[in-house]
């Protein structure tokens, strides 16, 4: 089979359709990026909670200061 004869071949093949399974397939990636997205963040939302909640020495243990730690635990959800 020549080059010509190929590309020919290829410029008459059709474009696979979008099809439904396809979409569905798409439609339940962008859920799934999203519910984990949602899930990070709640739980990034609930450590920089427990953090705002330790004492003095335990922020110590880890090097932070009261002033980091309020900054940290005040920010919001999406933060």
């Amino acid at each position: 089979m020549s080059t010509l004869s190929s590309v020919r071949d290829l410029a008459r093949a059709e474009a696979s359709p979008f099809t439904f399974g396809r979409a569905v397939a798409l439609l339940a990636g962008v859920v799934a990026v999203g519910f984990e997205t949602i899930m990070t963040r709640a739980e990034l939302a609930k450590s920089r909670r427990q953090l705002g909640e330790l004492d003095e020495r335990l922020l110590r243990d880890i090097g932070l200061d009261r002033a980091t730690a309020r900054g940290e635990s005040d920010k919001g959800f999406w933060a």
